[in-house]
């Protein structure tokens, strides 16, 4: 783990009121890059715990969401940050998560296959709410899925 990246993201996080303090009851929750996210991040509690079998790790799990974010019906894909607390706790526990974001003009049965892919218990269309502090634009004929560990 790298812990100055890791510092890196909880300050940009603590603006958002994610700091060392459980969230608030029901809290706008932040949208980070996957840069932001996974450089320097190997904690498997992070993202996709509940992933069935064994988790891939976050390398693969990266690479996935890599892959989708770089299609050409994909405008952008965010990881929703859930938590942050227990990262000022640990040396070995990064910021968690339990839902990427996709802004996309592919159909439903294609993020279903995203879905089924990543090992996500669930998906949504829109964005979820409350509506976080940093939502990504919307253009037209796009429109923003979740895909959801829970």
């Amino acid at each position: 783990m790298d812990l100055y990246r890791r510092a890196a993201l909880l300050a940009q996080l603590r603006p958002f009121g994610l700091d060392e303090n459980p969230p608030a009851t029901a809290m706008a929750f932040p949208f980070v890059t996957l840069d932001e996210f996974f450089t320097g991040n190997d904690d498997t509690r992070s993202l996709g715990p509940q992933i069935d079998a064994t988790h891939p790790g976050m390398d693969t799990l990266l690479a996935r969401l890599r892959a989708i974010a770089a299609r050409p019906d994909v405008d952008v894909l965010l990881v929703q940050v859930r938590d942050a607390q227990w990262a000022y706790d640990s040396e070995d526990e990064w910021v968690s998560g339990n839902c990427v974001v996709v802004v996309t003009c592919a159909g439903a049965d294609e993020v279903a296959h995203w879905r089924r892919e990543l090992g996500c218990t669930a998906i949504a269309k829109g964005l979820p709410e409350p509506l976080a502090p940093n939502p990504p634009a919307l253009r037209e004929g796009y429109a923003a899925w979740q895909l959801v560990w829970t």
